[in-house]
């Protein structure tokens, strides 16, 4: 029983290093490449967990072998154009200014059904309503609408806005731990921060859960 806990263990601080290694894309975000990969390293996974009399070893070094293998190619995908395409294909766009490109569909192998889905999926009902649809390299469906469609903007009612508004709230304080990076990113320091915490009655961060400064300069405090 004791070597079968410390398998599992092992097996998942090594499965917990090689998803960090690997990177911190979504599930969504994944190519059908990268998607393979996970399952197979997952699948080699099992193996010592499912069969005690398996060497462990021979589980692991395949582990680490995929992941150096997957770190490499998404190395390479960055350094040269030409071999991210050939690993990952490029993005082919199935709808242009307004007509459906078959040829595309065809090569991507969407069909119609396909195509409408994805659609409705983004609220987007009419066919006839979109301008340009890329079908993304992870399946992904990209829609511009029409000019004539589109949601009004603050641009198109020329209202001013504050440039320097991005609308982030800053992290202050996060479970009694206060932020230095959130406060320097702010231009503030640790004198301002008690100075706020005093005038709601608050002498100890620690006793604070959460605090972030918005972008009007207000400040949300959970105690």
């Amino acid at each position: 029983m004791g070597e079968f806990i410390l398998r599992v263990l092992l097996v998942y601080v090594v499965l917990m290093s090689a998803t960090r290694i690997m990177g911190k894309r979504e599930i969504g975000q994944l190519s059908s490449f990268d998607f393979v990969v996970a399952i197979v390293i997952a699948e080699l996974a099992t193996m010592p967990i499912t069969n005690v009399q398996l060497p462990i070893l021979q589980s692991l070094i395949p582990i680490t072998i995929m992941t150096a293998l997957q770190v490499v190619t998404s190395l390479l995908c960055l350094k040269s154009n030409s071999f991210r395409r050939l690993i990952y294909g490029k993005p082919n766009v199935l709808i242009a200014k307004g007509k459906m490109q078959l040829k595309e569909m065809r090569k991507a192998r969407y069909n119609i059904d396909d195509l409408l889905t994805q659609l409705r999926q983004r609220d987007v009902f009419d066919v006839a309503d979109v301008d340009f649809a890329v079908l993304e390299t992870s399946g992904d469906l990209t829609v511009s609408l029409k000019a004539e469609k589109r949601p009004l903007t603050v641009d198109d009612l020329n209202i001013k806005t504050d440039k320097n508004n991005n609308g982030l709230a800053l992290t202050l304080i996060d479970d009694g731990e206060i932020n230095h990076k959130g406060l320097k990113d702010a231009g503030l320091d640790i004198h301002w921060l008690m100075k706020r915490l005093r005038r709601r009655g608050i002498h100890n961060p620690k006793k604070v859960f959460f605090a972030s400064l918005s972008s009007d300069n207000s400040i949300y405090l959970m105690k």
